[in-house]
């Protein structure tokens, strides 16, 4: 497997803007300890399993009577209202609103590859409002991703987004998307 690197303005977006006060000092200790320091600059990139390390530690931190997944997915809908913050995600979502929700889910490889270097998506049209998407998310993380598509579907303009996760492997994970009109 080939480095997987989660850029800096995507821990900025979950962590510093995302999350923002949400981050307890207990949690930010933890995190420190896991490899992220939020008091100093962030680095230009991070390595995918240890952003997965750091979803996980602040799902439990954050929501610890929720189940991990719905944690995990709450993670991924915070990190796009911080995305939306940032330079690269301002433009981004600026392009995303234009586009309508089918036209954002045919990039989604390019809109995830603007925040980590390895993201491989295939796309499935099932109907006018419904699409399968599989993507190499190999781990946990798929329930952030699930979050991620959330928020960014409401943020395109569709009406009851709903994301399901069909099926995973040691391959990738399978979503079903669906939206009214």
């Amino acid at each position: 497997m080939t480095n997987r690197i989660v850029f800096e303005h995507t821990v900025e977006a979950l962590f510093i803007r995302g999350l923002g006060e949400r981050v307890t000092p207990e949690l930010k200790s933890r995190l420190r300890d896991e490899g992220l320091d939020l008091d100093r600059k962030l680095l230009p990139g991070y390595p995918q399993e240890r952003f997965t390390r750091w979803l996980q530690c602040s799902a439990r931190s954050l929501h610890p009577d929720t189940s991990e997944e719905d944690a995990l997915c709450w993670l991924g809908e915070r990190l796009v209202d911080g995305y939306k913050e940032t330079a690269v995600g301002s433009a981004l979502f600026g392009v995303l609103r234009l586009l309508g929700p089918r036209r954002m889910l045919e990039r989604t490889q390019k809109n995830f590859r603007s925040g980590n270097s390895y993201t491989e998506v295939r796309t499935t049209l099932l109907g006018e409002r419904e699409m399968e998407l599989w993507m190499n998310e190999l781990d946990i993380a798929r329930h952030f991703t699930r979050g991620t598509m959330l928020a960014g579907m409401r943020a395109c303009g569709a009406k009851e987004p709903r994301i399901d996760v069909l099926r995973h492997d040691t391959d990738g994970t399978t979503y079903r998307v669906r939206w009214s009109a």
